[in-house]
This record gives structure tokens, C-alpha cells and sequence, in this order.
């Protein structure tokens, strides 16, 4: 039983370290100084002056989240290919 036990905490550990360093690597290497987020920069600027701050902060959250989420997904997807082609050239 103590066994099952262990190998289901190794397992969530492993998944958990998988992904920090999915995280780490987008963190690393995704500039945030891009002409894109300027002009996001620039808006949310401009939307602060009208509307209240905890509005435009939940949104800036919202935004923040939703692309961290497509930057992992296009993370996991390339890794997902990179895999399967190793594959292929080995085969």
C-alpha cells in the first residue's frame, strides 16, 4: 500500500516539475518588449482613465492568464511534434 502511495507522489511530483519547467522556459525565452504588447500597454493606459482600476487590473489578469495558457499549449504542441519526428528518424 505504502508503495502505490509513493509512486503516486513521485508521479504528481514529476508533473508538477514538467510543469515549472514549461513555465520557466517561456519565461525565458518570450520577450515581453514587443511592439504588440506596446500598443497593449498603450491601450490599457488609455481604458484607466475611465474606467476603475480594479476593473482594468482583473482584466489585465484575465489577459495575462489566457496567454500564458496559449504560450504553453504551443509549448507542450511543438514538444509534442519535436517527439514524434525523433521518432520517425530513429524508426
Amino acid at each position: 500500500m505504502k508503495s502505490n502511495n509513493v509512486k503516486k507522489l513521485s508521479a504528481q511530483k514529476n508533473a508538477k516539475a514538467a510543469s515549472h519547467y514549461v513555465y520557466q522556459r517561456l519565461d525565458e525565452s518570450l520577450p515581453l518588449n514587443t511592439p504588440e504588447w506596446t500598443r497593449v500597454e498603450q491601450l490599457l493606459m488609455r481604458l484607466s482613465e475611465f474606467a476603475p482600476a480594479e476593473i482594468v487590473n482583473e482584466l489585465v489578469d484575465s489577459v495575462a492568464s489566457w496567454g500564458d495558457d496559449q504560450a504553453r499549449r504551443g509549448y507542450v504542441l511543438g514538444q509534442e511534434d519535436l517527439t514524434q519526428e525523433l521518432k520517425k528518424r530513429v524508426a
